[in-house]
């Protein structure tokens, strides 16, 4: 299966900011959405170009019930059908947060983090690629904009970090839904992305497309400025 917007974004990242040395062993994270599927199974595609061994990663938040037992199946699913390992961990992250006195979007991400590390180093993973598309840094740039981030902190997110890896910066989320659509493939939505008790999706469903109605550029267009400017 080729996902033809997705493949040469990727490309374009492992030849640069995310190359890999020949041999080399790559965490993918997957929680089953649109973007994290897009990534694992265009990586697939890909792997032998490169040299390179995946390895994919799912946490299980323990929040959701049944909808996160249904998006660790989906992934396993699709990481068996692809050939790729797959390390899966369930956690109770209400638990975790409140003894870690963590909360929100930043304690979840702090589990997932912590998490992803873990799995690197069990997998013997050199590297960790996450989904994120031209859409979260447009949003990201808006929300550090917002909290009054001086012009540093308006660089927004770097394709490379340290282990951590954001090979498709470039594609746009219309990008990666047209390939999976195109190639037949569904994934989960997330019910508590529609929420609006989070800055992000605020921004998603309210700023950005006040800002695109504003400006009379499409989102896909946004995106793509974003990634320029960051």
């Amino acid at each position: 299966m080729r996902l033809r917007r997705l493949e040469p974004v990727l490309r374009r990242a492992l030849r640069g900011p995310c190359r890999l040395t020949e041999g080399g062993r790559l965490l993918v994270a997957v929680s089953g959405g649109a973007d994290s599927l897009a990534l694992l199974i265009a990586m697939a595609s890909l792997a032998r170009e490169f040299g390179l061994t995946l390895v994919a990663a799912h946490l299980h938040h323990g929040l959701r019930g049944a909808e996160a037992d249904a998006d660790l199946e989906l992934v396993r699913a699709h990481a068996q059908w692809l050939g790729v390992p797959l390390v899966s961990a369930r956690v109770d992250a209400r638990a975790a947060m409140k003894r870690e006195r963590l909360s929100g979007e930043a304690g979840l991400r702090t589990l997932r983090r912590r998490f992803l590390l873990a799995a690197a180093a069990r997998a013997s993973c050199t590297a960790i690629a996450t989904a994120h598309t031209a859409d979260d840094q447009l949003e990201t740039l808006l929300m550090r904009l917002a909290r009054g981030s001086g012009l540093r902190g308006l660089g927004g997110m770097r394709a490379r970090h340290g282990v951590w890896l954001k090979p498709m910066l470039e594609a746009t989320r219309e990008d990666v839904e047209h390939d999976l659509k195109r190639a037949g493939v569904g994934w989960r939505e997330d019910a508590s992305n529609a929420s609006r008790d989070y800055l992000r999706n605020r921004v998603r469903h309210d700023v950005v497309p006040a800002l695109a109605a504003a400006s009379g550029q499409p989102r896909a267009t946004l995106a793509r400025h974003a990634v320029a400017a960051a």
